[in-house]
């Protein structure tokens, strides 16, 4: 749920198994797929319908993994949510 009209924040972290007791890489290694990232589909638009400004991160920080994953989830959202009250979709550096 949205805590402030003016901002909100999804920070996706992975999903590894070794989450509480792994390395860092281990803890951080996961790929998602696409079908992962479209699940969070309606939880964003419902978001973005209730805040000015939505921002999502991706710490998932192994290799390419967060970059592939923005990405993904860019593609995803450019075709389903519609932009919000005057926003701009930036792409990831």
């Amino acid at each position: 749920p949205s805590t402030t009209p003016r901002l909100s924040l999804i920070r996706f972290h992975g999903r590894s198994p070794h989450w509480g007791t792994g390395t860092k890489e281990d803890r951080f290694r996961h790929t998602y797929t696409e079908p992962e990232l479209r699940s969070w589909l309606p939880r964003i638009r419902s978001l973005a319908a209730a805040t000015d400004e939505l921002h999502i991160l991706f710490n998932n920080c192994c290799g390419d993994a967060a970059a592939k994953a923005a990405e993904t989830m860019h593609g995803l959202l450019a075709t389903t949510v519609p932009h919000q009250r005057g926003t701009t979709t930036r792409t990831p550096p």
